[in-house]
């Protein structure tokens, strides 16, 4: 953090309120010393441009948007306003914008840029709390120990002789990872420790954590990855050159008998080639935090004992949204009271701004 500057005037703050009080106490307080806070306090999102759109709104002089509580949650949860729709009406007041999350497939970031808007997500504040599931679901995968759990609320135990014929130990598997980055190393870790051995694909390789775990090895090329795993874990950022990587071909690479777990994006991961590939038997184990289409689940995933689905809860801790909440209240301070260039997902403005 910078020296901080004496301001004439406390900064204009539009914030999120969620329904959970949870709060960093120590960032909470500052956002309220430092700035003037405004709850948002919309009806739907068309109440909220017309808003921005009227010169003298409740909103027409906001200096930042700080949305730290979760995307989807009450009161506001459905009213998403960084998207392409309703960010080319922001107030030209606007200079930045803070948001809890690792991911910003749902921003126009784009326009955000032409508009000289600064948006920072806040990476590795869930990052613990998201491979923490991650390694739960590869373990899943091989131990159907969900479809144990539903089968005893049900009270019907009689029969587990398919867990016995498909369930095997994750120690001595191999464990592909897709993307090593602040999750997947959590990740990586976790499962080293239950024994399992660690390849992965990045568009970079990591010596630093080679150096760390042992035998963790870097395959350039992803179809050598799927060629030798066990357990695949998909953790790459989503893009268009990463949408349904996982695919029909994909499948035809890997192993007659693969397991897969996805707590990236949805849209990464095929279904119907996950539901073929379950169908034909070759995939007998799976672990899905995000799916495809999501929140709508086919039948064919929800009723198959080997899949484990979750509804994208990974970050969904208390330790991440306190962290969250601090990571925006240190980027709005840095950026009104210190250097004026946080964490962002368009640094090119600061070059723009100087």
């Amino acid at each position: 953090m910078s020296e901080l500057k004496t301001l004439d005037k406390k900064p204009k703050v539009l914030y999120f309120p969620w329904e959970l009080k949870i709060h960093d106490e120590e960032s909470w307080k500052t956002l309220n010393e430092k700035f003037e806070v405004i709850d948002y306090d919309c009806e739907s999102v068309e109440h909220f441009i017309k808003e921005c759109e009227k010169t003298d709104g409740k909103f027409s002089d906001i200096d930042a948007i700080c949305r730290s509580v979760h995307f989807f949650g009450p009161p506001f949860g459905k009213q998403q306003i960084f998207g392409a729709d309703v960010v080319k009406y922001l107030p030209k007041s606007i200079k930045i914008i803070v948001s809890g999350g690792h991911g910003y497939d749902h921003v126009d970031i784009k326009t955000l840029t032409e508009k000289n808007i600064l948006y920072c997500n806040s990476p590795n504040c869930c990052a613990i709390a998201t491979a923490d599931v991650g390694t739960f679901l590869v373990l899943q995968s091989f131990r159907y120990l969900t479809y144990a759990e539903h089968q005893t609320r049900k009270q019907d135990i009689a029969d587990m002789s398919k867990i016995s014929y498909e369930a095997q130990n994750p120690r001595g598997r191999t464990l592909g990872i897709i993307g090593l980055g602040d999750i997947g190393i959590y990740v990586a870790r976790a499962c080293k420790a239950l024994g399992m051995n660690i390849v992965y694909n990045n568009r970079n390789p990591k010596p630093q954590y080679e150096a760390e775990i042992e035998g963790l090895k870097f395959l350039p090329d992803v179809n050598d990855l799927f060629a030798v795993s066990d357990c695949i874990v998909v953790l790459c950022p989503y893009s268009e050159a990463t949408r349904h990587l996982i695919n029909f071909e994909a499948f035809k690479k890997m192993k007659d008998r693969v397991r897969l777990v996805n707590i990236a994006r949805g849209a990464i991961v095929e279904e119907a080639a996950v539901i073929d590939a379950l169908e034909r038997g070759q995939l007998v184990g799976a672990g899905f935090d995000v799916t495809e289409f999501e929140p709508k689940f086919d039948d064919r995933i929800l009723n198959n004992y080997k899949v484990t689905i979750l509804p994208h809860i990974g970050a969904t801790s208390r330790d991440s949204f306190e962290a969250f909440e601090k990571k925006c209240v240190e980027n709005l301070v840095e950026y009104f009271y210190g250097s004026g260039q946080p964490g962002a997902v368009n640094p090119e403005l600061f070059e723009k701004k100087d």
